[in-house]
């Protein structure tokens, strides 16, 4: 089996977000933020060749589906799709995938799964070939969201 550690879309987000009901002035230790509270976000991914004879991918991170106000809004620094380009660079496309497993299906975990956002083009998804894993617990969750995590999931 080969692994490959593959980066996806990277963001900035709010750091009190992040870190939670952590003050400021103990996780800036950790990471500096910029003028607007924001810390940079990698969305790594994991590729497996050859895992009982299957290309797993695990996880897509957040891709680039958001229109240009929305991916301004979560901080998504790309225009396009950097998993896609990951992929290519480690020489596979993502018709290669057989399968592709998620821990969870919020946007920032999933969102890869879409193609990069085109006006005027409906959302589309990739990795045609795929099988699509998740837990029963996270699927239901995602089907019916709780309204502290509902803006999360992508319809």
């Amino acid at each position: 089996m080969k692994l490959w550690s593959l980066l996806g879309n990277s963001q900035r987000l709010d750091g009190g977000a992040m870190f939670g009901n952590a003050p400021r002035a103990v996780w800036q230790k950790w990471i500096a933020p910029d003028a607007d509270n924001g810390i940079p976000l990698a969305c790594r991914c994991l590729l497996a060749e050859d895992l009982d004879g299957r290309t797993v991918l695990f996880e897509t991170g957040i891709g680039a589906f958001f229109e240009p106000k929305l991916r301004a809004r979560y901080g998504v620094l790309e225009d396009r799709h950097v998993l896609l380009d990951s992929l290519a660079a480690a020489g596979f496309s993502h018709e290669d995938i057989d399968v592709v497993v998620l821990s969870h299906l919020h946007f920032d975990h999933a969102g890869g799964l879409l193609a990069a956002w085109s006006e005027g083009d409906a959302p589309s998804l990739l990795f045609p070939n795929a099988t699509f894993v998740v837990g029963a617990r996270h699927w239901a969750r995602a089907v019916e969201p709780h309204p502290r995590d509902r803006a999360s999931f992508i319809p």
